[in-house]
């Protein structure tokens, strides 16, 4: 039986305290950056938000490992290191402190341009 599980997508991603952040910041992600999907499970009708490790990019879509990070209870079914494709509409959070340096050096001027004003608590769909 295929694996029902996937990712939501999102209106616009946040950082880690919740600010939005200009979507040309998402094209800067490449293999070993940390991003947040919010996963969910049809047959259970939960959603759980987990942090992946992305392993590879090509053609607009994204692989990762799913991380041990905040998860206190597997709610949607995913043991932590599941294989998971996405695509940059599922990305709900890039925690960008925990992203490699050279990630920070590229999004430099995009970081100054976030928007303003629309905060939310992230790991919520």
């Amino acid at each position: 039986m295929p694996n029902p599980l996937h990712p939501l997508p999102i209106d616009y991603p946040t950082s880690w305290s919740g600010q939005p952040l200009p979507r040309p910041m998402l094209t800067h992600l490449f293999p070993s950056c940390i991003v947040r999907l919010c996963i969910h499970n049809p047959a259970s009708d939960v959603t759980e938000a987990i942090y992946f490790r992305i392993t590879k990019i090509k053609d607009g879509t994204f692989w990762g490992t799913s991380l041990a990070i905040y998860r206190l209870a597997d709610s949607v079914g995913m043991a932590d290191g599941t294989q998971m494709t996405w695509r940059r509409e599922h990305i709900n959070e890039v925690p960008l402190g925990w992203q490699p340096k050279r990630f920070g050096k590229m999004v430099r001027g995009l970081e100054e341009r976030m928007r303003g004003g629309r905060g939310r608590i992230t790991g919520v769909a």
